[in-house]
């Protein structure tokens, strides 16, 4: 599905975090993962490394992409600096990384 870059959906919470909200019949979840972390990035989705070095798109498109659209569902994972954390109810957030061990 392509998707173009769109800033309406975006929201700055407390922080340092970009949230955003979609909906995941219309924007692939790995394209709202690119679009989450190029906008807490402050860059287009096309700079930067590609998600793939840290993450399998595809992967996160199957988990996501099916239709379970329970905010309890969730994954992380740290890309470029930046924790970030993807909900089956199409919310998508990053914020920068901390070092801190649980």
């Amino acid at each position: 599905m392509s998707q173009s870059f769109n800033t309406d959906n975006r929201r700055r919470v407390p922080e340092g975090t970009v949230s955003e909200q979609f909906d995941w019949a219309e924007t692939d979840p790995s394209m709202a993962v690119a679009e989450t972390i190029a906008a807490a990035a402050g860059r287009t989705p096309t700079e930067g490394t590609p998600l793939y070095e840290s993450i399998d798109a595809g992967a996160i498109d199957t988990l996501f992409g099916a239709g379970d659209d329970s905010p309890d569902r969730q994954f992380s994972f740290t890309h470029e600096g930046l924790s970030v954390t993807v909900s089956g109810d199409g919310t998508v957030s990053a914020r920068p990384a901390t070092d801190s061990v649980w």
